[in-house]
């Protein structure tokens, strides 16, 4: 299965490869200058840091949190090291994080983050922080023992809005009056608008937090009213938020993961277009991907960052206030001080990972459509054993892995594999069909369907794009 991972990859974009083709850490290489007018920004999201050494995670209950999920916490803070390295090389002037900044909203946590915003700030970069699902009010920030998991103090908005202070809010032109919501100046010409895009009750004592998004209405207003000021000082609006406003699986993630995109995404992405608004940075999702649609003849762009401890990406935004331009480029963390070659260790992780999240997802859509038990053990067998190459060893869940996996690299594009599989999976559908099980052979047109449609990108290329603001 290893190597089904790794032919997953060989289609990196170039600059991926260029990044993965040494371990040479950047602070070997010597500082480049920037000009007055041009200026980098680093993007991080969903860095879901976990202080391992003043939170216990060990025991059955903490094994069973991380089967749950497909992240890996064990190089956290030695990848944010990197960064931080990263950011003094290259002369970074800004770092924007869209959210998720801790495991689970643990106060510890956000303490932690903010003591490596402080090193960031320390070698010249600007941080500008907004919070995400898991940083608010979060029932799962918990310490996990021998004995079980018990719940530790989670952050509250004062919480994020007190400990983040100057990684944005002090340099804030205006804050939402009811939210976590601000705005602040970046060089020259750009007026970046940080939303506030989680559902959150606000409370320690009998916390919850939704992995769902919305933009308030008094949110969206105020949005608007700070895009028609950045017009009005010749300022053009950028928004940072956590849920996406752009599909970036289409016909998939609206139907399948809603919850990744904020539920009145649509309006949302229309007013904010007719204030000024065409370009937002957001995360959630975990895959480096940028999607792009048009709003009244201009393209509106949603360029979605992956996650820190699933595949080690982040971007650089090269911003040329006199060509107005941005210039965006991925890498990922490669190797580490101590040697760790942190992305392929998190590739092997992410992709099983995913694959049992996947097949969690395909439960729960079954539970939905109305399966018994017998029904519903048969249908998941099925995805478990059931093979879609020639020769048998390559099986309907390890495909749909691959396809999830690739998507969250970015630049995916359908091979002669991904063709086979589906003709395969035709094939199935058709004899199924004709023997009368014409639910069954329904079940495997729709995953047909999913299948190649995460192979279906955007427009944009999600790796590397120049855009004209």
């Amino acid at each position: 299965m290893v190597k089904t991972v790794k032919r997953v990859f060989s289609g990196l974009s170039l600059v991926l490869l260029t990044t993965l083709s040494s371990c040479v850490v950047d602070s070997d290489n010597p500082v480049v200058p920037q000009q007055p007018d041009i200026y980098k920004v680093m993007v991080i999201s969903d860095i879901h840091l976990f202080d391992m050494d003043r939170i216990s995670h060990e025991g059955e209950a903490w094994e069973q949190r991380l089967l749950l999920e497909d992240k890996d916490y064990t190089y956290c803070a030695a990848a944010m090291e990197s960064l931080i390295e990263k950011i003094k090389s290259q002369d970074v002037k800004y770092v924007i994080v869209p959210g998720d900044l801790t495991k689970d909203g643990e106060v510890i946590n956000h303490e932690f983050a903010a003591s490596f915003f402080k090193e960031m700030e320390a070698v010249g970069a600007q941080v500008f922080v907004i919070n995400g699902n898991h940083d608010i009010s979060n029932a799962d920030a918990k310490e996990f023992t021998a004995e079980g998991e018990f719940p530790i103090e989670t952050a509250t908005s004062d919480d994020f809005r007190r400990i983040y202070h100057d990684y944005g809010y002090a340099e804030a032109i205006s804050q939402e009056p009811d939210g976590l919501s601000y705005s602040v100046d970046m060089g020259a010409d750009i007026r970046l608008i940080l939303l506030d895009s989680n559902i959150y009750n606000d409370s320690k004592t009998a916390p919850h937090q939704e992995t769902g998004g919305t933009l308030k209405p008094s949110t969206l207003a105020w949005a608007k009213e700070q895009c028609a000021e950045a017009a009005s000082e010749g300022r053009v609006p950028v928004g940072v938020l956590h849920h996406g406003l752009v599909e970036h699986i289409p016909n998939f993630q609206s139907v399948f993961l809603p919850e990744f995109l904020a539920d009145n995404y649509e309006e949302v992405r229309r007013e904010l277009a007719a204030a000024g608004m065409h370009i937002v940075l957001t995360g959630h999702n975990h895959s480096q991907d940028i999607a792009s649609v048009e709003v009244e003849g201009t393209p509106f762009y949603d360029i979605q960052t992956g996650s820190l401890v699933t595949l080690c990406p982040f971007r650089y935004i090269d911003i040329d206030s006199k060509s107005r331009t941005m210039s965006i480029e991925s890498q990922v963390i490669d190797c580490l001080a101590d040697g760790t070659n942190l992305f392929e260790y998190l590739l092997e992780k992410s992709y099983w990972g995913t694959r049992r999240n996947l097949k969690q997802l395909i439960e729960t859509n079954l539970k939905k459509m109305g399966y018994d038990d017998k029904k519903l053990e048969e249908t998941l067998q099925m995805f478990d054993l059931l093979p879609v190459s020639p020769d048998g060893s390559y099986l309907l869940l390890d495909a749909l892995a691959d396809a999830y996996t690739s998507y969250r690299q970015g630049d995916e594009k359908a091979t002669e594999r991904v063709l086979e599989v589906c003709d395969i999976l035709q094939g199935y559908a058709d004899v199924l069909s004709m023997a009368g099980d014409t639910a069954t052979a329904q079940v495997l047109l729709l995953v047909k369907n999913l299948y190649a449609g995460m192979y279906v990108d955007s427009p944009s290329p999600d790796n590397s794009l120049v855009i004209y603001y």
